[in-house]
C-alpha cells in the first residue's frame, strides 16, 4: 500500500470486511463489506472491439439493455508475436466519463498465471489464480481458477479457451465453496469480418454479492475474452485463417 491514498480497502487480514488505511498504515477501524452486483447490473455483456491486425485486446461492456457502461482496454500495446502468451498485461476498466474504475493485470509466465484486480486507490481487491497445470489446457481447453479475496478463497470456475469451436454454446458457472452457483458466463460467436472470429460474453449474476465478488466476476468474464483473443488473435493467426472461413486458426 506504499503511496496509496487514505481510504477504505479490502482488509488484508480478512476477505470478509473492510479496513481503513490512513495513508501510512492500516488502522483498527473496520466495516462490513457492501453488497452489490457487477457494475450494479444483473446482466453484463462483454463485446470484443475489433482492432488493426487483430493485435490489441479490448472490449466494451454493456448492461442487459445494451447501454454501454465501460470499456476495458490495454494500458500499453499487447505484443503481436513474441511474449503474447506469457507477458504481463495491464488493462483498465474505463467509464464513459474517462475515469478508471478498476485495473486488471494478467501476471504472465510460462506455465501458470494469475490476475490481480486493483481499485483506483491502489489497493488490491482480489485475484484470479490458475490452479490447473499448463498441460491440462492442451488436453481439455480449460483453465481451472479460484477467485480469492485477501487470504480467502471465495469461489472457483473454469476459463474455457475454445476459439476453434465458434458455434459451441459455452456456459460456465462460477461456484462458491458450498457449490452454489454465483454467476454464469456465456459465450456466443459474433460475425465481424470474413477472417477473424469474435465472441460476445454475457455475465449473469442473479443475486447481490458481498465485495469483492462483484468485481472478481467482472475479471472472470474478461478472462474468457482475454484468453480467446490471445489464442485466436495476432497477425500470423489472421493470415493462417484467411480464406478458411470462421473458426479455424
Amino acid at each position: 500500500m506504499d503511496g496509496a491514498a487514505a481510504g477504505w480497502f479490502s482488509d488484508p487480514a480478512s476477505a470478509h470486511q473492510l479496513r481503513y488505511f490512513d495513508g501510512m498504515q492500516w488502522t483498527n477501524h473496520v466495516a462490513p463489506l457492501p453488497v452489490n452486483l457487477p457494475l450494479g447490473e444483473p446482466v453484463l455483456l462483454f463485446r470484443a472491439i475489433p482492432g488493426q491486425a487483430d493485435v490489441d485486446i479490448a472490449c466494451s461492456v454493456h448492461d442487459g439493455r445494451e447501454t454501454q457502461l465501460a470499456v476495458i482496454r490495454p494500458r500499453e500495446g499487447v505484443p503481436a508475436l513474441i511474449g503474447r502468451e506469457t507477458a504481463t498485461l495491464v488493462f483498465d476498466l474505463v467509464r464513459p466519463t474517462g475515469s478508471v474504475a478498476l485495473t486488471l493485470t494478467r501476471v504472465g509466465g510460462a506455465t501458470r498465471h494469475h490476475h490481480l484486480l486493483v481499485e483506483v486507490g491502489g489497493g488490491v481487491i482480489g485475484r484470479l489464480r490458475q490452479t490447473s497445470s499448463y498441460w491440462r489446457l492442451f488436453r481439455t481447453s480449460r483453465l481451472d481458477v479460484v477467485l480469492e479475496g485477501g487470504a480467502s478463497s471465495l469461489g472457483s470456475t473454469q476459463v474455457c479457451v475454445r476459439p476453434n469451436e465458434p458455434f459451441a454454446a459455452i456456459d460456465t458457472p462460477v461456484r462458491a465453496a458450498s457449490g452454489e452457483v454465483l454467476a454464469v458466463v456465456e459465450r456466443r460467436w459474433r460475425y465481424a469480418d470474413g477472417s477473424t472470429d469474435y465472441f460476445d460474453y454475457t455475465l449473469r449474476c442473479p443475486a447481490l454479492l458481498a465485495a469483492p465478488l462483484p468485481d472478481l466476476l467482472i475479471a472472470t468474464a474478461f478472462a474468457h475474452h482475454l484468453y480467446d483473443r490471445l489464442a485466436v488473435g495476432g497477425p500470423l493467426e489472421a493470415m493462417n485463417r484467411f480464406g478458411r472461413g470462421p473458426g479455424r486458426w
